[in-house]
């Protein structure tokens, strides 16, 4: 009987030493995304898409290259003005993050753009081209674009909760909010040529009618 409780008893523990931590990823009305500094007006689902990214509790910092980030899931905006969503457990109220533990901490990230770029994490990743954008698979292409305050050290949970939040207050080291700027195409080099020769053709054409 002993043998089978202490087998039960590190079953169990090995159990949750591989159970996933949970994290709330949905803004509240005090923490809301805008657009050049204007809160983003209500649109239907779908308009705006967000990338949660997740990094050890040391990390800290996040630059335009998202070095030392991972991609933990997606979210994409509600109705509300300004408000998203991007919960995927099923009372839809946390999200699952793989390689960290009921009890683990973590930093957390939020990367935002416009549906214009497209739904694809990866994709979008590589229009933004470490802020190239001009350069990269994605050039002539413009959308909206923005990353998040790193929310610090927050802990997370197992199934069931509750949850802790990536937004919030900053005294909680959370993210209060993110602010989403406009990046123009930058027309490609045979646009540039086009435009070049239209011109040279306007001035001889001017020329010969003078």
């Amino acid at each position: 009987m002993k043998k089978i409780l202490t087998l039960a008893a590190l079953l169990g523990t090995a159990s949750a030493s591989f159970a996933q931590g949970y994290v709330a990823f949905a803004n509240t009305s005090t923490t809301r995304v805008s657009t050049n500094g204007t809160l983003t007006v209500a649109a239907p689902a779908g308009a705006w898409y967000y990338a949660l990214l997740v990094a050890p509790s040391t990390q800290n910092t996040i630059n335009s290259s998202f070095t030392g980030w991972t991609f933990a899931g997606y979210g994409t905006n509600t109705a509300s003005a300004g408000r998203m969503n991007g919960n995927s457990y099923t009372d839809s109220q946390a999200i699952q993050i793989a390689g960290f533990g009921t009890t683990a901490t973590a930093d957390f990230a939020v990367v935002g753009w416009s549906a214009s770029i497209g739904s694809d994490w990866n994709a979008v990743r590589a229009w933004w081209n470490n802020g190239q954008h001009d350069t990269g698979p994605g050039a002539g292409q413009s959308g909206w674009f923005g990353i998040s305050s790193v929310a610090n050290d927050i802990p997370l949970a197992p199934a069931g909760g509750p949850y802790n939040n990536v937004w919030g207050a900053s005294a909680s080291g959370q993210i209060q909010g993110m602010n989403l700027t406009l990046v123009n195409a930058v027309p490609e080099p045979t646009t540039f040529a086009l435009a070049g020769l239209g011109a040279a053709a306007l001035v001889i054409f001017r020329r010969r009618k003078a």
